[in-house]
């Protein structure tokens, strides 16, 4: 273990690290192979993210699609599940590839982190083993080892995401542009289903997409979110964040669009609101296909992404503001000098 912590920290991006991780696990587990997989909330699967003794082939057999996969349905609710010959299992995904691997037992922990899991971490053996209790308890202190080193990048992704968009905003004035990068960033630096951005209609008393990311057409254009139909965006322009149910998304009585939601598969989601100057001009939101409970590092995440929003969208108006004085100006400044029959073009 000491050998490998030494090992750890020479890696110097996330994919290295978890590879000699993978590695690492195989030998002290003295297994065939190993596979750490991290969990694509957006498609529902788990992808590859390091692996160690089995061929290319293999590994690129095809997603672990959730629904499909039983193991890690149980896995990712943070049970160990051992498998000692998958020749006698029915649940097994891609048997025939496995038994071309010299496959037959396998052990599944889940890859924990922040008090969650965040995917699985695997081992395969080339005879039927009876996994023990001591076993699965060293290969659950690796996982959380693993869970320990994606965490830490998770972070820095976080941080490279707000400097990306703190660069955009100083670099650009385009609203529209800034607004998607922040839904994207969103979705994909947390591995969630969908964002989005809508900004308030005062006059009108509705919430407008601006910008989304991971959403169908059909549910965007769902019809209007009146603020005054759904509680939960009243809540969250009071300035709080609001988070969805996470069991049981269809028993939430603050949605305007139920039935809209479920089929477009959202299970919960978290509101964060856009203020400026202790005001919400706009909602920030993320949704998510599974029961989820959102942590307080996502919940920072998203809150510093709201500001960025907020921080766009009163430059852009600011912008708009000085151009609107400047045509005035120069339309008054024009007219009183009378230097023309042309008023400029600005």
């Amino acid at each position: 273990m000491c050998a490998l912590c030494g090992e750890l920290a020479k890696a110097r991006n996330l994919d290295a690290t978890l590879n000699i991780l993978a590695k690492n696990i195989a030998e002290i587990m003295d297994v065939k192979g190993s596979t750490i997989r991290l969990l694509d909330e957006k498609n529902q699967t788990l992808e590859i993210v390091a692996a160690y003794g089995l061929s290319k082939k293999y590994l690129k057999k095809g997603p672990v699609v959730l629904k499909k996969h039983l193991v890690d349905q149980k896995v990712l609710k943070g049970k160990a599940v051992k498998t000692r010959n998958i020749l006698k299992e029915p649940h097994v995904l891609y048997l025939e590839e496995a038994k071309k691997e010299g496959i037959k037992s396998v052990l599944s922990v889940p890859l924990m982190a922040d008090k969650r899991a965040i995917g699985v971490v695997r081992v395969y053996t080339a005879e039927p083993h009876d996994f023990t209790a001591g076993e699965t308890a060293k290969l659950r202190a690796l996982a959380f080892l693993g869970g320990i080193l994606a965490d830490r990048a998770r972070i820095w992704d976080e941080m490279r995401a707000l400097i990306k968009i703190s660069q955009s905003i100083s670099s650009t004035l385009s609203l529209e542009k800034v607004l998607q990068m922040i839904v994207e960033n969103a979705a994909k630096t947390l591995r969630l289903r969908a964002s989005s951005i809508r900004l308030l209609d005062e006059e009108k008393g509705t919430l407008e997409v601006k910008a989304a990311y991971g959403l169908s057409r059909a549910y965007l254009e769902k019809g209007p979110v009146e603020v005054a139909k759904s509680p939960i965006d009243r809540e969250c322009l009071k300035c709080k964040v609001v988070s969805m149910a996470v069991r049981d998304i269809r028993k939430d009585k603050r949605l305007q669009y139920p039935d809209e939601i479920i089929r477009e598969g959202i299970m919960s989601l978290l509101s964060l609101p856009l203020t400026v100057r202790g005001k919400a001009i706009g909602v920030l939101r993320v949704y998510t296909s599974v029961p989820y409970t959102f942590s307080e590092s996502e919940r920072d995440f998203l809150s510093a992404l709201a500001c960025q929003g907020a921080i766009a969208i009163e430059n852009a108006r600011l912008f708009e503001h000085i151009k609107t004085e400047y045509k005035d100006l120069t339309r008054d400044v024009w007219k009183w000098y009378d230097w023309g029959t042309h008023f400029p073009k600005i």
